[in-house]
């Protein structure tokens, strides 16, 4: 089935790419709320989700 898919070098950079923006974007939100302090954590603990 994938030997009629014929994938040049210059293809896989754009997987490269779209991996390394997802990762980098997943380490990002990981960092900062790792780095949030307590009082930020409570309020937003604290806020109503339901209306």
């Amino acid at each position: 089935m994938f030997r009629r898919l014929l994938l040049e070098h210059w293809m896989s950079i754009f997987t490269l790419i779209a991996f390394i923006t997802a990762l980098s974007i997943y380490c990002t939100i990981s960092f900062r709320a790792l780095r949030m302090p307590k009082s930020q954590r409570d309020h937003l603990a604290n806020l109503p989700l339901n209306d």
